[in-house]
């Protein structure tokens, strides 16, 4: 449920107006079988497996008489839709309501990478070169995200905030930068820092962050 209010806070899904097209005497149930239909005309299929799906599914059916099993929308509209505003805010207007969920996103996406890459030796290489990046950073002096900043301002860029494309990112590295980066470990770090719902681009700021953070100049001051 949490990946799903993920894609649907993200996207602005509204499930509820593709579970209603199977609900015309709003009666709060739908059949399991519709009610996979609707999140599927929804795109969910795209997101989660569908045995996650079925996982969803089987959480919020109800035995409505001996022989009828159906899905209790209207509880599972109320949990996904939290995502999108507090419940009850009309008997309480003053109560301070959080400007995003918090648990659905990552604060610090454009800080650093919170992806762990298994198995654990792929981890540890992706470090590895890190930190190799990081010494040739603070040795050149040179602050790397204005040459990503460049290519993602490029008029064939996807204008992603934040992102260029493999490409693009092998590109500055081994050209605009002129580091000496083998293809297996730039394919580390696309794997380490690519976009959460677009593996095709990666997070140069997070990138850039990491391998020149700022407070490196200063502890030496």
């Amino acid at each position: 449920m949490k990946r799903l209010k993920q894609h649907v806070y993200k996207q602005r899904v509204r499930v509820k107006d593709f579970i209603m097209d199977f609900d015309k005497l709003n009666s709060g149930y739908v059949f399991p079988n519709h009610f996979l239909s609707a999140l599927s005309m929804a795109g969910i299929d795209k997101y989660l497996s569908p045995k996650e799906l079925e996982v969803i599914c089987e959480n919020y059916k109800v035995q409505r008489d001996a022989t009828l099993v159906m899905v209790d929308h209207r509880t599972f509209l109320h949990e996904l839709e939290l995502v999108f505003t507090v419940p009850h805010l009309e008997k309480d207007p003053l109560v301070e309501v959080a400007p995003e969920p918090a648990d659905l996103l990552d604060k610090t996406r454009y800080l650093k990478s919170s992806r762990v890459l298994e198995p654990q030796e792929r981890e540890e290489a992706v470090l590895a070169v890190i930190s190799r990046l990081g010494d040739v950073c603070y040795k050149r002096g040179q602050p790397v995200k204005a040459f990503f900043d460049d290519a993602a301002r490029d008029d064939h860029s996807a204008k992603l905030f934040g992102h260029v494309t493999l490409p693009q990112f092998r590109q500055v590295l081994t050209t605009k930068l002129d580091w000496v980066v083998s293809d297996p470990e730039i394919s580390l770090l696309a794997a380490k820092f690519r976009h959460e719902d677009k593996p095709e681009f990666i997070n140069y700021i997070a990138f850039s962050c990491t391998v020149d953070p700022p407070e490196r100049y200063w502890n030496d001051q």
